[in-house]
Order: C-alpha cells, then sequence, then structure tokens
C-alpha cells in the first residue's frame, strides 16, 4: 500500500503519508514538530462533528451551539481545508503513462505473490459516474460470474487465489484491484493477464444491470442493518470534498437516484467508461514478491541495529534515557480531575441506553410477544409442519431467513473436513427436472431471487457445531428465496471440474492464511483445545491441509467417483436425515409474509420425507444445541502445565493466548458471572490497567481479556505484541496487585468498565437484525431468555468492589499460574527461542511449531 501511495502522489503530499507512523520517521520526530502539526490541523476549523442515533434534536444543538460559542471566532478567509487547498496534494484528472514497481516481503514461503492496481478516478462530486466505476469493480470482481473469477481464479491451473477491489475516497476516487495468492512464477503472465482482460472484455449488459441492480439493494439493506456507519462515512467524505453549505451532502444523500440512471445506461456507456478509466487512464502497478532472502536479511539487521544501540550507550545513558522516559510516563498519566469526570457521571448506566427491540412471534403462543401476529401466522401453519420455526417481527423491506444444521449428526467425524467442499453448494450445477443448470445459471438465478447468500459455521459466533445456511431477500422474493435451501440440500451436483476448482483454490488460499500471526494463533488454539468431533478443528485450515491435499490427489488419479463424490454426498445426506434437528429462523416484517411463512418450506419437507421416511419432527420442540463442552479436549478442561508456540514468519508481530478454567457450565445465572464480566472490562477497558500498563507502554497494540464460556474458560489475550514476555510480565503484576489488594479498584474507571459493556451490547444490537438474532441466540442456543441483557446489566449495578476483588483471587490469577493455565502464542521464528526459554523458566512444558519454507522445498521438488 505505502508503495502505492509513493508512485501515484508526490513528496509533500497528505495522501503520500502512512497513517499508522512509519518507524525511521518516529525516531527522528521531535516533540516540536509533533506539537506543530498539532496546533495546525487540530483546529476548530478543521472539525466535523458527527453524531449518529436516536437523540433529542433540540437539548442536542443546544449543547452543540453553547460549545460552539467557546470556541475561537474565525474569519471565512482563515478557514483553510488541507486536500483541497494544498495545491502539492491536488490529484490529476488521470495518468499518461504505466507506472511499474516490484518490491519484495520477507517470507520463507516464497510460492505465492501478490499483484495491487490502481487508477485515479472520478471527481468527488461526479457521483453517477463514480458509483458506475464501483459497479464496474464489483463485475469484474465479485462472485462466480466475475471475468477475473472465471479467467484467473477458478480455472483448471489458477492464475490467483482470489481478486477484490477497494476505493479510496479522496477529492478524485483512487481506484485499487488487489490480485492475491499469485503463483510466483506467473506474477508477471498474471498482470498481463489482468490488463488484456480489461482491455478485451465486452460487457454483458444483461449482468450489468443485474449487479447494479443487486447493489442497490445491498445498499438499502447497510442502510436499514447498519445506517450509522453509511451515513457517517459519507458525511466524513463530503466533509472533506464537498461544498461547504451543505448541497452536496443533501445532493448524496437525499435519494438513490443514480442507480436508476444506471439501470437505464446503454452498452456503449458502460464500454466507454471502461475505456476511459481502465485503458486511456494509467495505473499504478505494483507486484509483490516473497523473498526469503530478504527475511533473512532483515532478521540479520535488526540484530545488529540492537546490538549497535547497545555499544553506542553507556550504563549512565541508559540510566539517564530509562529516567526520561520514567518522567514523561508519569507526566502523560497525570489524572484527569476528579471534578472534571463527575460532570460527566451517569446515575443509573443500565437506563441510560434504549436497546432496539424486536418482537417474537414464534410459533407458540407462549413464547409470543405479539398474540395477534402470532396468531395470524399459527392460523396459516400447515398441519403436521415438522420444523422448528423461530420468527422476529420488525419493520423492513427485505427478510432473512436462516436454515441450521447439526453436524453432529454426521456419524463419521472424518467426514468433517468435506466442509470445506460443502460451503461452496450456492455455486454448484443444479438438476433441475431433466435438465441440468450450469453454476453460471445457478449463480445468474441465485443473485435474481436474493441479496446476498452464505453458508458458514456456528450463528452469531455461538454454537459452532451448527451449519448455518443463511439468505437475505427483498420481501417479495421470500418463497423464491426459500426454495434454495432445498436446492442445496437436494438438486445442487457435486461436479467433479468444480469440485476440484474449488477445492485447489482453498488449498492454494491457506498459503495466504499461514502469513497471519492471528489467524495461526486461532489455528493453534483449536487444533489443542478442541477434538475432531468439533469442526473447530476438523475444519481449521492446518489440520484439514493434508487431507484435502490427497482428495485432489485422488481427483486427479481419476477416484472422483468411487472415492470423493460417496463422501461428499454421505455429508449431505446425513445432516438431513432427522426432521427434529433443523431450526429455521425468519427475521423480517411478519406482517407481510405472515399468511405465507411456512408455505415455501413444504417442499424441502416432501423431500427429506421422501427420503427418509422415518423422519419425524414437531415444530412446537426445540431441537438440541450441540455444545462446545462435549467436544472439547482434557487439555481444555483443566488447562495447566502446557504451552504451544507457532512461529509465522511472515508475521514481525507476537499474538498470545493465556487460558485459564471458569466452569460456569454455561449458566448465566452463576453469582460470580457479573462480577467476573465486570472485572474483566475493568481490565480491559479504555484508559484501563491494561490499556496504560501494556497497551500505553508500548508492549502491544492491544491487551484484552477473552470469555470463552461455550467452552469453560476465560483469556488474556495480547494482539500485534512488541514484547510477549514483558506483557505476560505486566498482565500477571497487575492482575495479583488487585487480587492482593496492592492497587485499589477506582470507582469513576467501574463505572466506565460498565458503560463499555453497555456500549458493546449497544454496538452489537445495532440495527433490527443483529438485536433479532441476539434474541435467537439467548433464547435457543444459550437458553438463557431474551431479557438475559436487561437481567445481566441490573446485576452488573451490584457488583460491588470486593466482588471484583474476590473475581481476580479466586479466577483470574489463574491466568498466570502455570499448573492453571495454558499458554498460545504465535511469533517470528526470531522471538520462538526466547519466548520458549521464559515459558519453561515458569515451569511451563513447551510445545514449538514452525510454519516455515518446508511447503517451498516440497513445491519446488514436484
Amino acid at each position: 500500500m505505502l508503495e502505492k501511495q509513493r508512485l501515484l502522489f508526490p513528496e509533500g503530499s497528505g495522501y503520500r503519508s502512512e497513517t499508522g507512523g512509519l518507524t525511521d520517521n518516529l525516531r527522528d520526530l521531535t516533540n516540536e514538530e509533533i506539537q506543530k502539526f498539532h496546533h495546525d490541523l487540530y483546529s476548530s476549523s478543521n472539525l466535523c462533528l458527527i453524531i449518529c442515533g436516536n437523540v433529542p434534536e433540540d437539548e442536542l444543538l443546544e449543547i452543540v451551539n453553547d460549545w460552539n460559542l467557546t470556541l475561537p471566532q474565525l474569519n471565512e478567509d482563515e478557514i483553510k481545508r488541507p486536500f483541497m487547498d494544498t495545491e502539492i496534494s491536488r490529484i490529476p484528472d488521470k495518468r499518461t503513462e504505466t507506472v511499474e514497481s516490484e518490491i519484495e516481503f520477507p517470507e520463507l514461503d516464497e510460492s505465492q505473490s501478490e499483484i495491487l492496481l490502481s487508477w485515479i478516478g472520478e471527481k468527488y462530486l461526479n457521483y453517477e459516474n463514480d458509483l458506475a466505476v464501483s459497479i464496474l469493480l464489483e463485475y469484474f470482481t465479485e462472485s462466480a460470474l466475475a471475468p477475473f473469477t472465471k479467467e484467473l481464479v477458478e480455472i483448471e491451473d489458477p492464475m490467483a487465489n482470489s481478486t477484490d477491489y477497494w476505493t479510496d475516497d479522496f477529492m478524485r476516487t483512487i481506484i485499487n484491484i488487489g490480485i492475491h495468492g499469485v503463483p510466483t512464477e506467473k506474477l508477471t503472465e498474471t498482470k498481463e493477464k489482468v490488463l488484456n482482460i480489461l482491455a478485451t472484455h465486452k460487457i454483458d449488459l444483461d449482468r450489468i444491470k443485474q449487479v447494479v441492480d443487486n447493489n442497490k439493494w445491498e445498499y438499502i439493506l447497510r442502510c436499514e442493518k447498519n445506517g450509522d456507519s453509511a451515513l457517517s462515512q459519507a458525511v466524513i467524505t463530503d466533509f472533506l470534498y464537498g461544498s461547504q453549505d451543505g448541497t452536496s451532502l443533501n445532493k448524496s444523500l437525499k435519494d438513490i437516484s443514480d442507480f436508476g440512471a444506471l439501470a437505464e445506461w446503454t452498452l456503449d456507456q458502460w464500454q466507454n467508461l471502461l475505456n476511459r478509466i481502465f485503458i486511456q487512464n494509467k495505473p499504478v502497478v505494483v507486484l509483490g514478491r516473497p523473498s526469503s532472502e530478504l527475511y533473512e536479511k532483515i532478521e540479520k539487521e535488526t540484530k545488529e541495529f540492537i546490538e549497535k544501540r547497545k555499544a553506542e550507550h553507556s550504563e549512565k545513558d541508559i540510566d539517564r534515557m530509562k529516567k526520561e522516559l520514567e518522567d514523561a510516563t508519569l507526566k502523560n498519566n497525570t489524572p484527569i480531575p476528579e471534578s472534571l469526570l463527575n460532570k460527566f457521571n451517569i446515575e443509573d448506566p443500565v437506563k441510560s441506553v434504549d436497546f432496539i427491540t424486536t418482537e417474537t412471534v414464534n410459533t407458540t403462543i407462549d413464547l409470543s410477544d405479539n398474540k395477534k401476529l402470532t396468531q395470524l401466522i399459527l392460523d396459516n401453519k400447515p398441519d403436521d409442519f415438522p420444523l422448528f420455526l423461530y420468527a422476529q417481527h420488525f419493520p423492513s423491506q427485505f427478510i432473512e431467513f436462516h436454515c441450521v444444521l447439526d453436524s453432529t449428526l454426521i456419524d463419521d467425524q472424518s467426514l468433517l473436513p468435506l466442509y470445506h467442499i460443502f460451503n461452496e453448494l450456492f455455486s454448484m450445477p443444479m438438476k433441475d427436472g431433466d435438465k441440468l443448470l450450469s453454476f453460471e445459471d445457478v449463480v445468474t438465478n441465485l443473485k435474481t431471487d436474493t441479496v446476498d447468500y452464505h453458508i458458514a459455521l456456528g450463528v452469531q459466533g455461538t454454537a459452532p457445531d451448527l451449519i448455518d445456511f443463511r439468505l437475505r431477500c427483498k420481501v417479495d422474493k421470500y418463497e423464491d428465496a426459500v426454495a434454495w435451501i432445498k436446492h442445496c440440500l437436494f438438486d445442487m451436483v457435486f461436479d467433479e471440474n468444480r469440485v476440484s476448482v474449488l477445492l485447489e483454490n482453498y488449498v492454494n488460499s491457506i498459503v495466504e492464511l499461514k502469513r497471519e500471526g492471528d489467524i495461526m494463533l486461532d489455528s493453534l488454539i483449536n487444533r489443542n483445545i478442541y477434538t475432531e468431533r468439533s469442526v473447530k478443528k476438523s475444519v481449521d485450515p492446518l489440520f484439514v491441509e493434508e487431507t484435502l491435499e490427497d482428495i485432489l490427489e485422488a481427483i486427479e488419479d481419476g477416484k472422483f467417483n468411487k472415492e470423493v463424490l460417496p463422501r461428499i454426498e454421505k455429508l449431505r445426506d446425513q445432516l438431513i436425515k432427522q426432521l427434529d434437528r433443523f431450526q429455521i429462523i425468519v427475521l423480517g416484517d411478519m406482517e407481510k409474509i405472515g399468511e405465507v411463512l411456512f408455505n415455501p418450506w413444504i417442499s424441502l419437507v416432501k423431500s427429506i420425507r421422501a427420503k427418509k421416511p422415518q423422519s419425524e419432527g414437531n415444530s412446537d420442540i426445540v431441537p438440541p444445541i450441540p455444545k462446545s463442552l462435549d467436544t472439547i479436549t482434557e487439555l481444555c478442561k483443566s488447562p495447566g502445565g502446557k504451552s504451544f508456540i507457532i512461529s509465522t514468519p511472515a508475521s514481525e508481530s507476537s499474538y498470545m493466548n493465556v487460558i485459564t478454567s471458569i466452569p460456569f457450565n454455561l449458566n448465566f445465572d452463576h453469582p460470580d458471572y457479573a462480577a467476573v464480566s465486570l472485572a474483566s472490562e475493568y481490565l480491559q477497558c479504555v484508559e484501563g490497567p491494561f490499556w496504560k500498563g501494556i497497551r500505553g507502554s508500548g508492549l502491544a497494540y492491544g491487551a484484552n481479556m477473552v470469555k470463552m464460556v461455550q467452552v469453560n474458560c476465560w483469556g488474556f489475550s495480547i494482539y500485534r505484541g512488541s514484547d510477549i514476555m514483558k506483557c505476560y510480565e505486566t498482565g500477571k503484576q497487575i492482575v495479583e496487585d488487585y487480587a492482593n489488594g496492592t492497587i485499589k479498584f477506582d470507582g469513576q474507571l467501574i463505572l466506565g468498565a460498565i458503560s463499555s459493556i453497555i456500549n458493546r451490547i449497544a454496538t452489537v444490537e445495532n440495527g433490527y437484525v443483529a438485536a433479532a438474532m441476539s434474541k435467537y441466540v439467548d433464547d435457543i442456543l444459550l437458553k438463557r431468555g431474551s431479557k438475559f441483557n436487561d437481567k445481566f446489566l441490573s446485576r452488573l449495578n451490584d457488583v460491588t468492589v470486593d466482588d471484583l476483588k474476590r473475581g481476580m483471587q479466586d479466577y483470574f490469577v489463574n491466568l498466570f499460574d502455570k499448573d492453571k493455565s495454558v499458554v498460545f502464542v504465535s511469533c517470528h521464528p526470531t522471538k520462538s527461542k526466547s519466548i520458549k526459554e521464559f515459558l519453561e523458566k515458569r515451569g511451563f512444558e513447551v510445545e514449538t511449531e514452525e510454519l516455515d519454507d518446508d511447503e517451498t522445498s516440497e513445491d519446488e521438488s514436484d
């Protein structure tokens, strides 16, 4: 990304900067330079205040106006907008020459590279054309029908694992196309192929009209679900680049007429736009090539730099600098005056937020919040309807529905890795009577009937052994969209070529996953705390890699029909064998579909009964929910004495999760649950102990507590750590100091922690759909009742300082007791040895797993 910015923008341009900071610059910057930057740019004239939410307008305007009167008065002539009024930051209309740069990144596995192409796009105020460019990008990159997908990714000898796009919303939109997982030996060939596709492709008018329509409804859905972020982002961009009288903001938000205009565009208009933006206008091209040599060079230079720094400074110098740091830290940590904080006290935080509510209109009156609507639904319920159906009512133009299957019905757990084929059902060919629809036709029809769709493990991060088919559609498409569940479970054909292409693509993508330290930490944890009966382990990328490679080899050897296909079909067959294990969730405006709520599911029921005549179900009985507690290892049940390290050469940062057992056994009424939750939040909240002691000291980007209640555990997590060992020691010291009373709990921070919990709930339930799904999780999956949040927040108010202290003593000190905890670390290989020695000195038995260039060597020897 930084290389792209340097190629696109001249020295001095703000667009050229790296907002996260560059280490070399941070070493050279002075306090005076930083202060001047703040003085010049952090001013009232360069400030936009955005407030999203349900607020009393008159009171808000009065408060803001009073505050505004305290700010310095400015003349209109003094108001400057840095990116509009600075000549060096102006962006030209287009580029006349292609500029290409090849950069190396440190990585031992040199098999896969990256390509980034960037163009200068339309002016911010040219809304219609700017949207049209985004439609083109969607057309070329998204879905199985996209030209890049069909010609680069889903082919026999792939040239990439995936493609995507994003835009930088500047005064002119910067267009970015990413080509990921490119075989390194095909780097130049793939770049040329991408440019050739753009230069020669003839737009399919019918398909691009469908893309326009899909994007329109996706935008409307996004505004329904996340209106705050959609609107605030539009305001930010307009503040930077729009007209200062508000006319441009009004035009950009008042309607969606641009979608209507694009729906009428001719083929020539689309083709001309493609030619003008992507052909006549030249790109910046960055080729990213992995280099084991650079990896070793950086490792050597880092070591030499540290040794040089040590040699440059005497013990006296080090003591002086340490004292300067301590003094600066002390000054920086000057407490905010209590009197100031008291001005913002909330008397009853629990009652301070009105959470979004939806109405349960279940298939049983007892669980209903709306008896009249429920009765309408029951009056239209077919006799002997066997599927459990859970419905939530709220105003919406859309219906979201889920068909949730139970993976524990699969008798042979060795079938579970085949989930990586099963979850591609929406892009397989399909039987339609005597015809066989191609996967292209399937995807086209799906796009017509739905807004979006996916297959995933778990529901809202809960009950991971469930398999969730989720579709969203316009209200009038509800019946057509539901038919796709039956198609997936009965009509989709696991075509040999399609399975091979998609499976090879996933296996190739594992190389990229191995470059992400946080993903590898999750893998390390999942493979050690879960058994193979759990999908958390059995579909883990590192666990399944060899199995999936064996399947690909079997397909290449001509064994698909004899060995591979029967196992995939067996997986599908076992998932549908019991009607009483199906869960149907329907969310949206039930008044619009109440009379036909059950009708489209009848076809699915008939197909199941035809295939499984002994299968029975009762829609009034909630199916049993698979518990993660039933699929955890002894290590997870009784953590202690062990630690695991996985070395990730491509990730410079370190990641850690320390886990201990807190056996609440999914009893959310446990007397300690509220206290432990609040103590956890107290430790991690903004300006809290971990924030100041770990993040504030530069030891890590993030230090948090992790609730793992589904497996009776709690964790201490470090994200992007620079010194994992000091993070561990600092976390240990903080927890022990609170447990033994050395540090007292701060009343203001306790209130802050409660507010943080309230904020998190409000953030999770930030729209009707999210609130409805949370209700389902509470009602059905966790069985703690739809009013759980109200009860939980009420209990938080009753937690005392003694309760918090006891939570530290009884539970959290165990995180740093080697006999009661297990440590998982993902780190750069250069840090693996020192971390291993650190943990061994504390009594842990350490197992180390290396991700190195072994895979590369194997690839090269083939």
